[in-house]
């Protein structure tokens, strides 16, 4: 019998996961500080490892157990499979974890050795080459924003809030379904509709910067033995957040750089990356001294 009638809605699946995110960022925090009493010079190179080692000992103990997550439980949903049948593959359900936390990783990585191979191949043509090369930029722009763009759409339909479960085809139902929160519909639509227009508008805005970075290195010639004055760079790189020059620049444990203040007081209202989403501190934000950004001719 199908439990379709039962999916859970955006409510039920958003608190599950934040109930998860809290109990993965605590054991990401523990294994943080047992890296840094270990070597602080492990820590500066494994710790970003911490929160997909966290991830996946969270969610590996319930998949291999039969549970639920601690989220799940806490909202009374569990995971079916695409069917609304009965419960996934356990393959399925460690593929799906994998896709979520290392699959942007892996895309890049990807991109990264198809540029290679373009660059050491005689067969291809120049222009081919710069062709295909300004289509992998192009998607290394986008990349990021795909997520961003799935959740608008779970918010404004509901299903699947990750990408991972819609490619693997893991479905919520609520046990409860009596209890589902219909009236909140309305305001996740809203919520989706905002979100939507905020990321085409960041997207066209980071669009018109790599077309002008671009612009730049094709009319910037600069002699192989020239010297460089000090301080001096031959371009900018616009802050993410306020679309302007960066001022002070600052990088996040996560390797994205912004304004000092731009980034400080994002922070304040949520402590995420605003690129990647990944959980930062305030206190682990570096203001780089001395710092320029070079564009490269």
């Amino acid at each position: 019998m199908s439990l379709f009638h039962a999916n859970a809605g955006q409510a039920e699946i958003i608190r599950s996961v934040q109930k998860d995110q809290e109990h993965i960022e605590y054991i990401r925090t523990a294994l943080s500080e047992v890296l840094l009493l270990l070597s602080q010079r492990h820590w500066f190179k494994y710790n970003a490892l911490c929160k997909l080692i966290a991830e996946i000992l969270y969610h590996h103990y319930a998949i291999l157990n039969n549970l639920q997550t601690l989220g799940e439980e806490y909202t009374g949903i569990i995971q079916v499979d695409a069917n609304y049948v009965m419960l996934p593959n356990k393959a399925l359900q460690l593929l799906s974890i994998l896709l979520e936390y290392v699959g942007e990783h892996v895309v890049d990585r990807v991109l990264t050795y198809i540029q290679t191979e373009i660059d050491r191949s005689e067969e291809l043509l120049e222009s081919v080459k710069t062709a295909l090369h300004k289509l992998i930029d192009t998607l290394r722009v986008v990349v990021p924003y795909v997520r961003g763009f799935h959740t608008s759409l779970f918010y404004i339909n509901g299903g699947k809030y990750h990408i991972s479960k819609r490619i693997t085809g893991i479905n919520y139902v609520l046990i409860r379904n009596w209890l589902k929160e219909d009236h909140s519909i309305y305001g996740y639509k809203v919520l989706g509709y905002v979100t939507l227009t905020q990321l085409v508008l960041a997207l066209a805005a980071r669009y018109r910067q790599y077309r002008s970075e671009s612009n730049t290195k094709s009319i910037s010639v600069r002699p192989a033995n020239s010297k460089r004055s000090s301080g001096a760079c031959l371009g900018t790189r616009n802050c993410a957040l306020c679309m302007d020059t960066t001022q002070d620049i600052s990088v996040t444990q996560c390797g994205h750089l912004f304004c000092w203040h731009c980034i400080l007081n994002w922070l304040d209202k949520r402590q995420m990356c605003p690129i990647c989403r990944e959980t930062i501190k305030k206190t682990r934000v570096v203001r780089l001294q001395n710092f320029s950004v070079e564009v490269s001719s």
